[in-house]
């Protein structure tokens, strides 16, 4: 355990130093998770212009903002049909690129502690030609932006049923061909000398690609507040809850139920400031969850029902991954546990349920009770703490952290 943690009865606090590129590398796997299709496209992305940016001896800031930057590039793109648009070489959707560029820069444009990432973000689609969307082209397109844009479009022609050494001369040539119009032109020579390089397409084909990430965002590790972090939960929640009309306030609602609850509890400004982001983290998972499956308006199959299992599973394994978080990964990932060891998807029971995550699990059960859902009307205040209570006495979840609740309300 590092140094700066901090341990209260809640739990342990959140480090005062982070790596910014855990958090990303993390956002990252999850946008591109549960769409074998576009599985790693952005760190692949990002690995690619990691490698140019060496090339081009960029200082070590810019190339921060550029490989950060190309681990969200697609961040405004929302459903998997989409995704699949995006990946089609030299004929994307003209709409799909102008919509996806606008809203991930309006989401990044929330991450204050890095403003030059939407800017970026929002020309990564550009031609250096023009004929975009606001007639930006040429060297008025931010530099990140066409490397971006460059190593999107490399990454886009490789074909993982083929062996890689046998494409490099197609893809060299079909970007070749493009520069001017396209891609910047001094970018090509680069990636030409790039190209030359056999571990450089071994490495994007044998997943050395996340190893080299990781090894570069030791750098990136700088003081990093709970406001920053906040700001990232922040986008992340609006991620999640954008999928479907029927979720679209609910990470912000656990997350203020459970900073409420921890007030009344007597805990500091920083606990609570800590839950309320564990909050906004809490459907993680639910990233990889098909849309058809989350909007249902029927009851759920087994199958189906397992699938939404995971979610809780796969926040815990990426929220895992970020060194510094102290127990957010356990208060966000164990809101479907429960005391007598009938949640999942660990099965934990109450012995190893600490008060943040108890917090977090009735907080999740009333916001969802109280929500429209495909399958039902919410309920009312009254009726859903009245199935919380019988959760209780089921011996389910915790009588000291309901009475909070029934009091607060």
């Amino acid at each position: 355990m590092q140094e700066d943690l901090k341990t209260s009865s809640l739990g342990v606090l959140p480090a005062a130093k982070m790596k910014v590129s855990d958090l990303f590398i993390t956002l990252s796997s999850a946008l591109d998770m549960g769409n074998i299709e576009v599985l790693d496209h952005s760190r692949r992305v990002a690995y690619i212009v990691l490698e140019i940016a060496d090339l081009l001896n960029l200082n070590k800031e810019l190339k921060k903002q550029i490989v950060l930057a190309a681990l969200i590039h697609d961040i405004g793109i929302i459903t998997y049909n989409d995704k699949h648009k995006a990946q089609t070489i030299f004929e994307v959707d003209e709409d799909l690129a102008e919509s996806h560029c606008k809203r991930g820069a309006d989401l990044v444009r929330q991450l204050e502690f890095l403003p030059n990432l939407s800017k970026i973000i929002l020309f990564h689609h550009h031609r250096w030609s023009g004929g975009n969307f606001n007639n930006v082209k040429g060297d008025k397109i931010p530099l990140g932006s066409r490397i971006i844009h460059l190593a999107d479009r490399i990454e886009a022609q490789i074909n993982p049923d083929y062996y890689i050494l046998h494409q490099v001369d197609s893809i060299v040539e079909e970007i070749t061909a493009k520069s001017g119009t396209w891609f910047d032109p001094a970018l090509i020579p680069v990636f030409s000398l790039l190209a030359k390089k056999e571990s450089f397409w071994l490495n994007l084909k044998s997943e050395q690609y996340n190893i080299i990430l990781r090894k570069w965002g030791k750098e990136t590790r700088t003081r990093f507040n709970l406001t920053d972090l906040e700001q990232v939960a922040s986008v992340v929640a609006h991620l999640i809850d954008r999928v479907s009309p029927f979720t679209s306030r609910h990470s912000s609602g656990v997350a203020m139920i459970a900073a409420m609850i921890a007030a009344d509890l007597g805990y500091n400004s920083k606990e609570q400031r800590a839950i309320r982001i564990a909050g906004l983290f809490h459907d993680l998972g639910k990233l990889i969850i098909p849309n058809e499956i989350i909007e249902k308006e029927g009851e759920l199959t087994k199958g189906e029902y397992q699938i939404i299992k995971q979610h809780s599973f796969y926040t815990y394994r990426m929220l895992n991954r970020i060194e510094g978080l102290g127990s957010i990964p356990e208060w966000a990932a164990f809101h479907h546990e429960r005391l007598d060891g009938t949640g999942y998807p660990f099965h934990i029971g109450e012995k190893c349920l600490n008060i943040g995550s108890r917090i977090m699990a009735v907080s999740d059960v009333f916001q969802a009770l109280t929500e429209d859902r495909p399958y039902r009307k919410a309920f009312t205040i009254s009726h859903a703490v009245q199935i919380i209570e019988d959760m209780e006495r089921q011996g389910k979840l915790d009588l000291d952290i309901i009475k909070v609740l029934k009091n607060a309300l």
